[in-house]
C-alpha cells in the first residue's frame, strides 16, 4: 500500500482545486492504483500521482492519460483544464511583485542586458561595423530583433567599449516619427565633450510610412547624412526593416553610402534560440522544462519575425508558472508561440463590454498604418489625438496591462508590429476597412495641417475630398461614422469643410441668380444695342453712300477738267470716281477716259533754266527735249520726267539752229564766222562744216542725224535762187548740193533714208522733191490745189519715202509722189484733189492748232500717235493716238486755249506709232509732274 496522498485545499487556488478534482475522479472510479492506471495510459505511476499533486497543473496529454484511466469524459476534463489555465494565469503574476524576464510584445531596453542573450556575435559584428565606417545600417524583418538588438545589446556594449574608434561623446536614440527634421533638428548638434556623437534611428521606416512631406524627408535625410563627413562629429546607426530597404535606394547619396556599411539580421539559431529562452529564467533562479524548451526552439526556428512572439509566449507562460518551473502545459494552453498573443488580445476584447469593444476597435486601428504596397505598419500617435474619454481610458489601461500596446510619455504605440499579424480579429478588421483606414488617415494628416495653419480656410476639404469624407465619415461624424472613429479634431475638420462647401454653393447660387438676371438684362440691352447698331450702319450706309456720290461726281467733275492738263491724273481720277460710286457721271467720265487720246504732261522744271522764246526740239523718239538758253544746251528725259545733261557751248545762244532728231547734236553758227559747227552733247565733241560766211545761211538735221540740209542764198540773184546743200555729219563733207533752190518758205525737208529734200517755192504755191542721188528733181505732176495745201504747214516725208505729209488746219495731208497716174490729166487733177482731203483723223477738231506733222518708223497705215511740242518755258506736251488710215490722210488734233500762240517743232516716236506736229497752246505757270 503506498503513502497516503496530501491533503488538498479547493479554496487555495485554480491549482490545487483542478487536483482536487483530479483525485474525486478517481475516487470516482474506485480508486485504481497509479501503477495499475500507469498500465495503460502510457505514462509513469509517478507522472499521474504528479498530475493530482496539487503543485502545479499537469499537461494536456498527461491529463488527458489520467482521465481515460479513470473513464472519465477528456472532452470535458480538457476544457476544465484550459478554464484552470486562464484562471491560473490571471491570478498567476508573481506573488512577491517581480517583474517577467521575457518582454513580451516590447522590445528590449537598455537596463535589461541581464535578460537578453543569444545575440552575442551580431553584437560584436555591429561594434566593428560601427567601428568601420560613421553611416551604417541594421536590416532585418519585423519582429527580428533589431530594436532589442539596439537598446540591450549595441548601447551596453558601446559605453563599455575600449577601441579608440569607439570612443563617443554620447550615444542619442530617436525614431523619426511624421515631422523629423522639424522634431529632431536639435540632435544634430555634436554634443561639447570630446569624440563624436552617435545617433542611433530606430524605426527608420517611418521616414516613408508616416512622413506625407517629401521635402522634410529629404531634408531629414540629408541631416543624417552630415556625418559622412568627419569634421560633422557626428555617426549614424540607422534600423530599417527589410521590406523597406529598397526604398532606401529611391535617394541617391543614401544608397551610395549604405552600399558597403549594411547588417543584415537574419532568424537566430537553435543555439541563440535555447540561450534566449532558458538563460533569462535561470537569472530569476526558475527552471525551464526541456520539452518546453525543445518545442519552443521548434516552433520559432526559421522564423526570422518569430522573437516578440517567443518572447510573448514564455511571458504568458511565465505567468502560468507552476512553482519555480515553465512548462509545457502552460505553453500548450496559451496556445503556442502563435496562439499566445491573439490569446492575450483575445481575452482582453472578451472582457469588454460592447461600448468598451467599439473603443477598443477604434483605439487599434488608428495605431495601424496600411500599407500600399507593403506590410502594414504600427503608427505612433499622440495621447491628445486620442480624444480619449472615459472608455477609451479605460480600453488603453487594459491594453497597456496586457502588455498589447505601450504609452512612453505622450506616445501610444503598438507594443510590436507582430500583433498585427498574430491577431486574426485585428488582421480582419483591417482587411475589412482598408481603404476606410487610408481616407482616415488623409483626413488626420489634413486636420493636422488645418491645426498648424490656425484652422486656415484654404486647408479644408473641397472637391473630391470632400465627397469621399462625407460619404465615408459623414457630416461632421455624426452620421456614417464609427463611434469613436474620428477625433474632435477631425470632426470640427469636416463639419467646418462642409460649412465652408454650403456657404460657397450658397454663394455660387447667388452669384448665378446675379448672374441670369444680369445676362438677360444684357440681352435686352444687347438686343437694342444691335437694333440701333443696324439703325445706325444704315443710316451711316446711306451718309456714305451720299457722301462717296458727292465725291465721285467731284472727282468725275475734276477729271474733266485735267484732261488736256494732266491726262494721267484725269484718267485715275476718272476710274477712281466710278470704283468710288457707279453713277451716270462717273461712267461718262470713264467712258471719257478710255477715248481720250491724251497720254503725258511734261512741264520743264524751273531749275533746268528758262526763257522766253528759248528754242526747243523733241527727239525723233519723243524721249529727250533739248532745249537752250544762256549758250547751255539742256536735255531733259520726258517719259522720266528728269533732267539728262547740261553743254555749256560759247554762242550757242545767238547761233543755235537745229538739233538732231536723236538728240546726239546740235548745230549752230560758228562765234568765228566759219561756217557751221556740229556740237555733240553726249560725247563732248565738235565738228565744223564749212559752209561759208554764216550770213544769211539756215540749216537743219535730216531725220536720220547723219546729214544736215544747209540752204544759202545765191549773191546777187533777183530772182530769190539758193543754193542747197546735204552734209554729212561725221565725215564733215557734202553729199549733195542743188543750185537751183528757192529761199522762200520754209527750210527744205529731208528724207529718213538721205535721198529726198522738198521745199516750197514761189511763196508757198509750188511743190518741189529733190533725188539727191539722181540731182535732179523728181518728175510728177501735182496739182495745185494739193500742192497749195501741202505747202499750207510744215513739210515732212513718210517712213516709206514714198510721200511727202503736211499739216493743215483741218488735219494731216499726204501726197505721194512716186505714184503713176491711171487716168487722164483732167480726172486725175479732180481724183487727187479729193483724194489729198479725203480721209480727217478727227473730225471737227484741231482748226487752227495744227502747223507741222511727223510720222513714226511704220508710216500713215499704222495706228500712229501725234505729239505737239510747245515751248519749254511755258507750254505742255500733247500725244494723242493716229487711228489708221489710207496712204493719203489727215488727222485733227484736239483744240485748246490760246492765251499767246506761239508755234513750236513736233517729232515722231521711235516705235513707229508716233506722229507730232506743230500746234499753237498756251502758256501756264511753271508745273514738273507726271502721272503714272
Amino acid at each position: 500500500m503506498g503513502r497516503r496522498e496530501k491533503p488538498l485545499d479547493p479554496g487555495a487556488g485554480a491549482v490545487q482545486r483542478f487536483a482536487y478534482e483530479l483525485r474525486k475522479l478517481r475516487d470516482e472510479a474506485g480508486t485504481p492504483t497509479y501503477r495499475a492506471m500507469a498500465l495503460g495510459a502510457g505514462y509513469s505511476a509517478p507522472t499521474l500521482s504528479a498530475a493530482a499533486g496539487g503543485e502545479r497543473l499537469p499537461t494536456l496529454p498527461v491529463l488527458l492519460a489520467y482521465v481515460t484511466a479513470c473513464g472519465g469524459d477528456t472532452g470535458e476534463w480538457e476544457r476544465r483544464w484550459r478554464e484552470a489555465v486562464a484562471e491560473s494565469a490571471e491570478a498567476g503574476d508573481d506573488p512577491d511583485g517581480e517583474d517577467s524576464p521575457y518582454p513580451g510584445l516590447t522590445r528590449f531596453e537598455t537596463g535589461d542586458g541581464e535578460h537578453f542573450h543569444g545575440r552575442g556575435d551580431l553584437t560584436a559584428d555591429l561594434l566593428r561595423l560601427t567601428a568601420r565606417t560613421r553611416f551604417a545600417a541594421i536590416v532585418g524583418a519585423s519582429g527580428s530583433g533589431k530594436s532589442s538588438l539596439l537598446r540591450a545589446g549595441l548601447i551596453p556594449a558601446l559605453r563599455e567599449a575600449t577601441h579608440p574608434d569607439l570612443r563617443l561623446a554620447t550615444i542619442r536614440l530617436l525614431t523619426p516619427g511624421p515631422h523629423p527634421a522639424r522634431i529632431h533638428a536639435a540632435l544634430f548638434t555634436p554634443h561639447e565633450a570630446s569624440g563624436d556623437t552617435l545617433l542611433v534611428v530606430d524605426q527608420f521606416e517611418e521616414v516613408f510610412t508616416l512622413c506625407a512631406d517629401p521635402a522634410e524627408r529629404a531634408r531629414f535625410l540629408g541631416q543624417l547624412l552630415t556625418a559622412s563627413d568627419s569634421a560633422s562629429r557626428l555617426r549614424v546607426l540607422i534600423a530599417v526593416r527589410a521590406d523597406f530597404y529598397g526604398r532606401c535606394a529611391e535617394h541617391g547619396p543614401l544608397a551610395e553610402v549604405l552600399r558597403d556599411s549594411a547588417l543584415l539580421v537574419g532568424p537566430m539559431s537553435p543555439h541563440d534560440l535555447r540561450q534566449a529562452v532558458v538563460r533569462p529564467a535561470a537569472a530569476r533562479r526558475l527552471v525551464v522544462e526541456r520539452a518546453l524548451t525543445a518545442r519552443i526552439v521548434a516552433d520559432v526556428a526559421g522564423e526570422p519575425g518569430g522573437l516578440p512572439l517567443m518572447a510573448h509566449a514564455l511571458r504568458e507562460v511565465w505567468r502560468r508558472r507552476t512553482g519555480k518551473a515553465l512548462t509545457l502545459a502552460a505553453y500548450e494552453a496559451v496556445g503556442g508561440v502563435r496562439g499566445a498573443v491573439a490569446h492575450t488580445a483575445e481575452a482582453a476584447y472578451t472582457r469588454c463590454t460592447p461600448a468598451e469593444a467599439a473603443a477598443l476597435r477604434a483605439l487599434l486601428l488608428r495605431l495601424v498604418n496600411p500599407g500600399d504596397g507593403t506590410e502594414d505598419t504600427r503608427r505612433p500617435v499622440d495621447r491628445a489625438e486620442l480624444d480619449a474619454d472615459e472608455t477609451t481610458a479605460y480600453v488603453l489601461e487594459q491594453l497597456v496591462d496586457s502588455r498589447l500596446l505601450t504609452v512612453d510619455d505622450d506616445t501610444v504605440d503598438l507594443a510590436h508590429e507582430a500583433l498585427i499579424g498574430a491577431w486574426p480579429r485585428l488582421r480582419g478588421w483591417l482587411d475589412e476597412d482598408r481603404e476606410r483606414l487610408r481616407l482616415h488617415r488623409r483626413l488626420t494628416e489634413a486636420a493636422l495641417t488645418w491645426e498648424e495653419l490656425e484652422r486656415d480656410a484654404g486647408a479644408l476639404y473641397r472637391g473630391t475630398r470632400l465627397t469621399e469624407a462625407r460619404e465615408t465619415f459623414g457630416d461632421g461624424g455624426q452620421a456614417g461614422a464609427v463611434a469613436g472613429e474620428l477625433n474632435r479634431l477631425e470632426r470640427d475638420f469636416v463639419t467646418a469643410s462642409i460649412a465652408a462647401y454650403e456657404q460657397g454653393r450658397r454663394a455660387a447660387a447667388r452669384a448665378a441668380r446675379r448672374l441670369r438676371t444680369l445676362t438677360g438684362a444684357l440681352a435686352v440691352l444687347l438686343c437694342l444695342a444691335v437694333l440701333a447698331g443696324a439703325a445706325a450702319w444704315w443710316q451711316s450706309g446711306v451718309s456714305a453712300r451720299q457722301r462717296d456720290e458727292a465725291e465721285a461726281r467731284r472727282a468725275a467733275a475734276q477729271a474733266d477738267t485735267l484732261r488736256s492738263a494732266d491726262p494721267r491724273a484725269a484718267m485715275r481720277l476718272a476710274l477712281a470716281a466710278w470704283r468710288t460710286a457707279d453713277l451716270p457721271e462717273t461712267r461718262e467720265a470713264l467712258r471719257t477716259a478710255a477715248a481720250q487720246s491724251e497720254q503725258d504732261v511734261f512741264t520743264q522744271p524751273e531749275d533746268g533754266g528758262r526763257a522766253l522764246n528759248a528754242p526747243a526740239w523733241l527727239s525723233r523718239d519723243g524721249r529727250i527735249l533739248t532745249t537752250v538758253v544762256h549758250d547751255k544746251a539742256v536735255q531733259w528725259d520726258v517719259p522720266g520726267h528728269r533732267r539728262i545733261r547740261s553743254v555749256q557751248r560759247p554762242g550757242l545762244s545767238e547761233g543755235v539752229l537745229d538739233a538732231s532728231a536723236d538728240g546726239r547734236y546740235v548745230a549752230y553758227r560758228s562765234p568765228e564766222g566759219a561756217g557751221m559747227v556740229i556740237g555733240g552733247l553726249a560725247d563732248g565733241s565738235t565738228r565744223r562744216l564749212a559752209t561759208g560766211a554764216p550770213t544769211n545761211i539756215e540749216g537743219m538735221f535730216g531725220p536720220s542725224g547723219r546729214t544736215f540740209v544747209v540752204r544759202r542764198p545765191v549773191l546777187g540773184a533777183d530772182d530769190g535762187r539758193a543754193t542747197l546743200e546735204v552734209w554729212d555729219v561725221r565725215r564733215q563733207r557734202v553729199l549733195f548740193r542743188y543750185d537751183r533752190g528757192s529761199d522762200d518758205g520754209g527750210l527744205p525737208v529731208l528724207s529718213r533714208d538721205d535721198r529726198y529734200l522738198a521745199w516750197c517755192s514761189h511763196d508757198g504755191d509750188r511743190l518741189q522733191v529733190l533725188d539727191g542721188v539722181q540731182g535732179r528733181l523728181v518728175a510728177t505732176r501735182v496739182p495745185r490745189p494739193t500742192q497749195r495745201t501741202l505747202c499750207q504747214g510744215e513739210l515732212t516725208f513718210t517712213p516709206d519715202h514714198r510721200a511727202v505729209a503736211s499739216g493743215t488746219s483741218d488735219g494731216i495731208v499726204t501726197w505721194d509722189f512716186r505714184a503713176r497716174p491711171r487716168a487722164s490729166p483732167a480726172e486725175d487733177r479732180g481724183r487727187r484733189a479729193r483724194r489729198g482731203v479725203r480721209r480727217c483723223l478727227r473730225p471737227g477738231l484741231g482748226q487752227g492748232l495744227l502747223h507741222a506733222v511727223a510720222y513714226g518708223p511704220s508710216g500713215p497705215g499704222g495706228r500712229q500717235r501725234a505729239r505737239a511740242a510747245p515751248h519749254p518755258s511755258r507750254g505742255r506736251l500733247h500725244d494723242w493716238r493716229h487711228p489708221s488710215g489710207p496712204r493719203q490722210g489727215r488727222a485733227a488734233l484736239p483744240r485748246g486755249r490760246t492765251d499767246q500762240r506761239r508755234t513750236y517743232p513736233l517729232a515722231a516716236g521711235a516705235a513707229g506709232r508716233e506722229l507730232a506736229g506743230r500746234a499753237d497752246v498756251r502758256r501756264d505757270p511753271p508745273r514738273h509732274r507726271r502721272r503714272h
